[in-house]
């Protein structure tokens, strides 16, 4: 029997992966990290958040241990300030994003999933990452204390798909969007936007207010591509009750 560490994300081919190494037996620890627009107000849209905590008790049900980090809120980042850099003493303001690249994953996902291990003295014999047998560009992250045991076993990702289909481990998030990341990243659609919205409507105002905070502290910073905010002037947001005319880009 091996200890695994499964980095799992509540995507299919990490909760694929969580389930093969539990029904073969391994002791698994679960490491999951949900990004998190305040305390408070997830940054993922709701029903894959309660996907992620419904399965999580899935897990431990089946005898894994469970950890769940969210690291620094995307409202804390912004308003974080620079102690050091041409920047020093300057807000951090919205986070630099290229592809592949966030500063928010930086300081938010990566750091906190990094400290878990010595905050919980976690011992393990290597961690499995998740990693589909066809998704050849990313094996050279592999080796002895880094596997997958997707690659393993030869499953690629639409099989991992069809196996979280069968055995109840499918988002149902799936069903409605490709992708599972912050709602903020440049890179997600504004209908998820807007849908974040419908789902927590306390979050316009706060990200309203950002904006402005941002505005002021560091002018000419912006959200996303094509010089653009989140929320804009002049345009209407059909779903708010509201005498302000906003739209969502």
């Amino acid at each position: 029997m091996d200890i695994v560490k499964c980095c799992w994300s509540g995507g299919k081919d990490s909760s694929c992966a969580t389930h093969l190494h539990l029904i073969q037996g391994d002791k698994v620890i679960v490491a999951n990290y949900v990004p998190m627009f305040t305390d408070t107000i997830p940054l993922i849209l709701k029903e894959h958040y309660e996907f992620i905590m419904q399965t999580i008790e899935l897990w431990k049900s089946m005898g894994a241990e469970v950890y769940q980090v969210h690291g620094m809120t995307y409202w804390d980042f912004v308003h974080k300030v620079a102690t050091r850099g041409i920047r020093k003493g300057k807000i951090f303001g919205f986070p630099y994003f290229s592809t592949n690249k966030c500063n928010f994953q930086r300081d938010s996902k990566t750091k906190s999933l990094q400290e878990l291990d010595s905050k919980f003295n976690l011992k393990y014999d290597y961690m499995d990452l998740g990693i589909a047998f066809d998704e050849v560009d990313r094996h050279s992250q592999l080796n002895d204390y880094k596997r997958s045991i997707l690659v393993e076993k030869k499953i690629t990702e639409d099989m991992a798909t069809e196996y979280c289909k069968v055995n109840g481990l499918y988002s149902p998030h799936y069903l409605h969007h490709k992708r599972d990341g912050c709602t903020l990243c440049p890179q997600a659609k504004p209908s998820e936007r807007i849908e974040w919205f419908k789902q927590y409507p306390e979050a316009f105002d706060l990200v309203l207010e950002l904006q402005e905070f941002v505005k002021k502290e560091r002018p000419n910073q912006y959200p996303l591509r094509n010089y653009k905010f989140f929320i804009e002037e002049d345009m209407q947001l059909s779903m708010f009750e509201t005498s302000k005319r906003w739209i969502i880009n």
